[in-house]
């Protein structure tokens, strides 16, 4: 007789992830792309004299790239966590958000290869700032998901998606040059630390 509710209840629970479990994928799955990120330094073998001397300037052009990266990658994984850090099972909506989130992350070697090998064209920052700007915005959609909602709106919520905009409007800013769209990626910081503030004088007030 007492079948029939526990039945239910089980297919309930089993539509949720446990949190540890997820950020347990995350890990993994940033890990290795952080591990492909290394795989596009090569030096030619066989080389002396001027053309070694040019092969290494374009390793270190490599090496420029790769440490921007890991660094993008590691500022993720540490935003990924925090937001995570507010949720004890994952949702269906934040699953598939996650998911969406964790394939940008696995991607992200590629559009750094084009990035070192069409650095002055467009389509080098155009990839990364939309491939970045768009993993900003998930991620940014997560921590949405994750706070409640008695908290009040998003905006009180949570900061506004500073690095989302910034990458996301520097594809249009690559389009007109594409030097000045990777310096534009530099805005980011300074107006994550005001959206942070913009976000905490809202909760106060």
């Amino acid at each position: 007789m007492n079948e029939g509710p526990r039945r239910p209840a089980a297919r309930s629970r089993q539509q949720f992830v446990s949190a540890q479990r997820m950020s347990a994928l995350t890990d993994g799955v940033m890990s290795i792309a952080m591990t492909l990120l290394v795989l596009d330094i090569e030096l030619p073998d066989g080389l002396e004299g001027a053309e070694l001397r040019e092969a290494l300037d374009g390793v270190w052009s490599q090496v420029g790239t790769f440490l921007l990266s890991v660094v993008v990658i590691a500022l993720f994984w540490r935003a990924h966590h925090a937001v995570l850090r507010e949720a004890e099972r994952i949702g269906t909506r934040l699953f598939w958000l996650n998911v969406a989130f964790l394939a940008l992350m696995s991607l992200i070697p590629f559009p750094t290869s084009v990035l070192h090998d069409y650095g002055d064209r467009f389509i080098g920052p155009g990839l990364y700032g939309a491939v970045i700007g768009t993993a900003a915005a998930v991620l940014h959609a997560m921590a949405v998901e994750v706070t409640p909602r008695s908290a009040g709106p998003w905006w009180r919520r949570v900061p506004p998606p500073a690095q989302a905009l910034v990458f996301l409007l520097s594809v249009g800013v690559a389009a007109v040059s594409p030097t000045a769209a990777v310096y534009s990626w530099i805005a980011a910081v300074p107006l994550s630390v005001l959206a942070d503030r913009i976000a905490a004088r809202a909760r106060r007030s």
